[in-house]
């Protein structure tokens, strides 16, 4: 009825993106920025889907230009530094962070953000901080809790671990990498039955459950040197990559 109307091609571009078709998302965007130019809302939607499909630059290009048409933008803001963070730049991405907060002090998706690029950077005060702020602002906000859960462990605080981790997994009960993760704490606390279950149920949910584990430590005898534990040769196994 209106093939020049730029609006509906960003809002089918909407319907797209939450179904996960990003590259169809892409298309209706970028004609609703040649229609209208001055959509800032179009290139912001336009970057989360080129985000989404890990196009990091693309995704900053369009974060750009809507900020550019739009200074107080605070989401374009919080894209740009998920997509910064995405490509290693965790400082650059923290400056936007804060600019998002400083335009939005209750945008909790951007203090949790935040909170991740200070566990990247092992500044687990920070990213602690970050994460309660969110929690504060958002308390069915799933992967604060998981993340806060990840901080509490790499303090040795796994009591607090556990409690965050039965939170995640509360609000979501699928969330597999909070099994994945509450079971590496209950190692830590010799409660291999827990354990064996809460990695078998992310195992069955779709974690690599070795890969993840290489991620804390090279190999079950790395492990078992730094924690003065000896693993149970089940879980060892499950914890082993396939053909090592």
């Amino acid at each position: 009825l209106a093939p020049n109307y730029a609006g509906p091609y960003n809002n089918r571009g909407n319907a797209y993106s939450d179904k996960g078709d990003y590259d169809r998302a892409i298309v209706d965007y970028t004609i609703a920025v040649q229609l209208n130019p001055n959509l800032a809302e179009a290139y912001y939607n336009r970057g989360g889907a080129y985000g989404r499909t890990g196009s990091y630059d693309h995704a900053i290009e369009d974060c750009n230009k809507s900020i550019e048409l739009n200074p107080n933008y605070a989401e374009a803001y919080n894209n740009r530094g998920v997509a910064y963070r995405a490509k290693g730049e965790i400082d650059r991405a923290i400056e936007d962070y804060n600019k998002a907060i400083e335009l939005n002090p209750n945008y909790a998706d951007t203090y949790y953000n935040r909170g991740n690029a200070y566990l990247d950077k092992g500044n687990y005060d920070h990213a602690l901080a970050d994460y309660d702020k969110a929690i504060e602002l958002q308390p069915d906000l799933t992967d604060a809790h998981n993340s806060r859960g990840v901080v509490y462990y790499r303090k040795g605080d796994y009591e607090r671990a556990i409690e965050e981790y039965n939170r995640a997994i509360e609000l979501q009960p699928d969330l597999a990498e909070a099994y994945n993760n509450r079971g590496e704490v209950w190692l830590h606390l010799k409660e291999w039955e827990k354990a064996k279950l809460d990695l078998t149920v992310a195992k069955a949910i779709g974690v690599d459950i070795a890969l993840a584990f290489r991620n804390d430590y090279e190999s079950v005898p790395d492990f078992e040197e730094k924690n003065g534990l000896k693993l149970p040769e089940d879980i060892a196994a499950m914890l082993t990559p396939y053909g090592e």
